[in-house]
């Protein structure tokens, strides 16, 4: 009574029509967290949502805090509709798909000949040409069963493995992006050049992600190189992973598309920034002046100020070419100078300017299940492959002196017709 009771359960959960309604839900609530920008702050969504004048009537920030659809790829009611539909997949697979696959194995003899004439292509042999047939059966890797005066083959079972393994890729998207969602995290760091830092600037965090605190990040150089028209080419930051203890763990120079990958960290570049620049005076003091980003009709440069003896200049960089321009009070041009290069600023001060104060913008970002996703699509492209895998069947009937072939194919009809004609014509040869 009670596996009964299970079986009419798993049947309720493998139906098709219920899978296909829960998959459409799945679709509309992706499009939803697509619209609505995600994992925001509450003021975001009170400016972008107000509630004076709610979309529809009721569509507000409220509503959207209430439903979680701030954050609907880890709210409770989505997480139980992706395991609601494992389940049917699961179900489906175990009620279906691999019994299927078992009774594909079983022999199926053809016993009257009303079975015989529905078979999609059929021919006659003399009797004597039985075993020859069933040879070449055998080399073409077909299965061969007999029973009495009846032979069956089959060939080509793998790809009735297919939709097996669609199933499995989708059970795995589904754990490995629900892994992600609940353990990974990303975060945002600006590091000055020759800095050791730990993660701390968290953009966006899983409920049970952890942040490990045994690992830091130095920052040993940045540089950048530029093209022939001084346009910006690529950046470049040397990173060296160091543990509690000092040791170099890894170390890698990293650029654009070409992160740092370390025990499921991932250090990607992604900005830079001039933060200021270090000036040697005299009496071998060194002074730093900040500089501050100014971006203006698409291009950007970085200016500061310096007070030497009661006399102030501004401080203007382009890029990191190595070019520093100075201006005094009035904002006329007072000297142009490279990095290293000593000179005049005003009358008596000899200055020469040291070096750039540079810093790298990284981001790093750890997903435990990012692994498990990129294998469920290695599963689904193979299972597409698998499924060209034609499923093929030839029936033999001895009837009197007259021998019965016939046979019939999933895929590909026609190229299994002209092989089933050749073997014939080959054994009557």
């Amino acid at each position: 009574m009670k596996k009964n009771y299970q079986g009419k359960i798993l049947k309720k959960l493998a139906n098709l029509q219920f899978a296909i309604g829960l998959l459409f839900t799945i679709g509309v609530l992706i499009a939803i967290g697509t619209i609505i920008e995600q994992d925001q702050s509450l003021l975001f969504y009170k400016e972008s949502y107000p509630d004076t004048k709610p979309l529809l009537g009721f569509f507000d920030w409220q509503f959207i805090k209430t439903l979680n659809l701030d954050h609907v790829y880890t709210a409770w009611w989505f997480v139980c509709i992706l395991v609601l539909f494992v389940t049917t997949l699961l179900a489906c697979t175990f009620t279906t798909q691999l019994p299927s696959l078992k009774k594909f194995k079983l022999w199926k003899f053809l016993n009257t000949l009303p079975q015989f004439q529905n078979l999609s292509i059929k021919d006659f042999a003399k009797l004597k040409f039985s075993n020859a047939l069933s040879y070449q059966c055998n080399i073409n890797n077909y299965h061969i069963f007999r029973q009495n005066k009846k032979n069956y083959a089959y060939a080509g079972l793998f790809g009735r493995i297919a939709p097996v393994m669609v199933h499995g890729s989708i059970v795995l998207l589904l754990v490995g992006s629900t892994l992600g969602s609940f353990s990974g995290y990303s975060a945002q760091e600006i590091i000055p050049r020759g800095e050791l830092f730990h993660i701390q600037n968290l953009l966006k965090a899983g409920q049970f992600s952890f942040v490990p605190q045994e690992v830091s990040c130095r920052v040993n150089d940045f540089w950048i190189t530029y093209t022939s028209e001084v346009k910006t080419d690529q950046f470049y930051s040397d990173l060296s992973l160091v543990d509690n203890n000092g040791y170099e763990l890894k170390r890698k120079t990293v650029f654009v598309n070409e992160p740092m990958v370390y025990n499921g960290l991932t250090f990607y570049q992604t900005d830079w920034d001039i933060v200021g620049i270090k000036l040697k005076l005299p009496n071998q003091r060194f002074l730093q002046i900040p500089l501050k980003k100014i971006t203006k009709g698409g291009k950007k440069f970085w200016f500061g100020s310096l007070n030497l003896d009661q006399r102030n200049f501004s401080i203007v960089v382009n890029d990191l070419q190595g070019r520093i321009f100075f201006y005094d009070s009035k904002g006329l041009l007072m000297n142009e100078v490279l990095i290293g290069q000593e000179f005049l600023l005003g009358e008596n001060d000899v200055i020469q300017v040291y070096d750039f104060i540079t810093s790298t913008g990284l981001q790093i970002k750890a997903d435990p299940g990012i692994f498990t996703v990129y294998f469920s699509f290695l599963l689904l492209m193979v299972s597409i492959y698998v499924s060209f895998f034609t499923y093929s069947q030839i029936w033999l009937v001895e009837k009197g002196t007259t021998l019965l072939v016939g046979g019939k194919s999933n895929r590909a009809v026609l190229f299994f017709q002209e092989e089933f004609r050749r073997t014939l014509k080959k054994i009557k040869t």
